[in-house]
């Protein structure tokens, strides 16, 4: 399909990408933002069934936003101009499949947490109120932005299924990664997301898909015959490969039962600890194993009796000379060890001490350690920032890795102060990308809001749960004297406010002022001067323009002219 200039208000810049639709990246120019534009003509019949797909996906990609944060946010669906769009978030980063192509391969602990962070939000989809299967997982449909976060992309063939089926027809997929009863059966369910999965893993560890044939029908005979993949590399370590194997297993049965179950191996494997393929292998394997060490055994048995008939007719030749050898030596030692030999040995030699060696850093430390880093890079990311934005920062994966730092035994009360913080802004991030009832929104705030007052206590001398109170007090919970109150607890304890927290302070005089102008314009208009002083301050920043606009028609109200109560003199 050429590409268009201009569809609707979105101004077409370049191409991102193709899979079953054509994606651009574009301005919206109402909103003046960036696009991940989705287009498919509506006015070519062959296309009918395509676009029932990308308008039941663009519903079920809406709902989600309310389960995982990381899900892209779809801004706009409608018709314009002879095309069927879907406007969405344009979120910086790589597809999987592009970095494949650069790297040829992925490192195998750097795959293992990439499918992990696959795994964590399919099993949120899945068990979401009417579960949700992808039924379209592949490298090209892994986004990875910023510090690998991870988000699936084109929900277009996603279906919700019904509490009465287990499994949903499908007309679209991609052959390399559609398990074989999928392809058998053409019906999709929440085994084809596992199994895409397990195929998408192996081709990050081997730089390949799973199956590779010269026709799609020879692809899909091969993947039907149920014969195993190539064997993956040395260079992926054994648990891994007992991962992925029990993952691409030829009957379901044998495969993860869940996401949660396949989360569960993949994080095993990342804290060096037994999985469950492993103890199946074993398992599997152990008759064969018992016997394989028994015939050992008796190797070892057979080569220790032949030594021995050697050894025994060479004892009567040397058992002579050993015992002279033996008288020999003896002396020597008893000559070395005498008292005088002592007292000619340096100093130093005798007043040395063994060396101490530091103690080796446990798996659970080294681990700790990393979630740690990882958690703290989000943190440092946001602190060092001034992006007004809470959703162009990981936090669900900062607080995800932080606790299982706290399950590994981080007990500190720097990382829980770390957790506590991370805790709340995933809280407020899932509030301003869902749609959440006036009162489970109400229960959020509050939640986050302790969250932050939790971590104060934790590290009382630390500016950062003070700035976040604050940013609660101006946008979940208004409350000019409370959030000034914690700017300032802030400053104290060593923060310097940029030009975010700036606006944020102009920000809550200018929501009082607003809601005083009809009630109080006095007042309104002391609050708004305050915002107005506030904003001066970062002109350009943000939102400040449009918000010195807003509280221009603030005004405060004309004097009243005295009135005159003397009664007229009547002549």
């Amino acid at each position: 399909m050429t590409a268009p200039d201009r569809v609707g208000r979105y101004e077409i810049v370049r191409r991102l990408g193709k899979s079953m639709t054509d994606v651009y990246l574009a301005i919206d120019t109402v909103e003046n933002r960036k696009t991940a534009l989705k287009l498919i003509e509506s006015q070519d019949s062959a296309n009918r069934l395509l676009l029932e797909a990308e308008r039941r996906g663009a519903a079920i990609q809406q709902e989600l936003q309310q389960v995982d944060p990381r899900m892209v946010q779809v801004y706009d669906v409608g018709d314009a101009d002879g095309y069927f769009f879907v406007a969405m978030q344009y979120v910086e980063g790589h597809t999987l499949s592009e970095i494949l192509r650069a790297e040829s391969a992925v490192e195998p602990t750097r795959a293992a947490v990439i499918a992990l962070e696959i795994c964590e939000q399919l099993a949120k989809f899945h068990a979401w109120q009417s579960t949700v299967v992808h039924g379209d997982i592949k490298p090209s449909n892994v986004h990875l932005g910023p510090n690998d976060t991870v988000r699936l992309l084109d929900f277009g063939i996603a279906k919700t299924l019904r509490a009465d089926r287990d499994a949903t027809a499908h007309q679209f997929g991609s052959p390399s990664y559609c398990a074989p009863e999928r392809l058998t059966r053409s019906a999709v369910d929440q085994q084809s997301d596992l199994w895409a999965v397990g195929a998408t893993l192996y081709e990050m560890v081997t730089g390949v898909p799973p199956y590779q044939a010269e026709s799609t029908r020879k692809l899909e005979e091969l993947i039907r015959s149920k014969r195993p993949p190539r064997a993956l590399p040395v260079s992926c370590p054994r648990a891994l490969r007992l991962v992925v194997m029990k993952a691409l297993a030829p009957e379901p049965h044998q495969r993860y039962a869940s996401a949660v179950d396949f989360q569960k191996d993949l994080q095993a494997f990342l804290e060096h600890r037994q999985t469950l393929a492993e103890r199946e292998y074993r398992a599997a394997n152990a008759a064969g194993a018992t016997i394989e060490a028994a015939r050992e055994v008796l190797r070892k048995a057979t080569r220790t009796i032949a030594r021995a008939k050697r050894a025994l007719k060479l004892a009567s030749a040397t058992a002579w000379f050993a015992a002279g050898m033996g008288l020999w030596i003896g002396g020597a030692l008893v000559w070395q060890m005498a008292p005088w030999k002592q007292l000619e040995r340096p100093r130093h030699v005798q007043a040395a001490a063994p060396m101490k060696l530091p103690p080796p850093i446990s798996r659970d430390e080294e681990l700790r350690g990393l979630y740690k880093q990882d958690a703290e890079s989000v943190l440092a990311a946001y602190r060092a920032s001034a992006d007004p934005s809470l959703h162009n920062f990981d936090w669900q994966k900062a607080e995800v890795c932080l606790e299982r730092a706290v399950q590994l035994g981080a007990a500190d009360d720097a990382t829980l102060e770390r957790l506590l913080l991370s805790k709340g802004y995933a809280t407020l991030q899932r509030i301003e990308g869902g749609r959440y009832s006036d009162q489970a929104a109400a229960k959020l705030r509050l939640y986050a809001r302790d969250q932050f007052r939790s971590a104060a206590a934790k590290q009382p001398k630390d500016p950062e749960p003070h700035l976040a109170l604050a940013r609660v007090y101006v946008y979940s919970l208004p409350n000019v004297d409370e959030a000034m109150a914690e700017f300032a607890a802030a400053e104290e304890a060593g923060a310097e406010l940029g030009r975010r927290e700036i606006e944020q302070q102009g920000d809550v005089y200018r929501f009082k002022a607003l809601a005083e102008a009809g009630t109080a314009p006095k007042a309104a208009f002391a609050d708004a001067d305050h915002a107005r002083r506030l904003y001066e301050r970062v002109r350009g920043y943000d939102q400040v323009e449009a918000h010195l606009k807003e509280i221009e028609g603030i005004k405060p109200s004309p004097a009243r002219k005295p009135v005159n109560n003397r009664r007229r003199r009547w002549r």
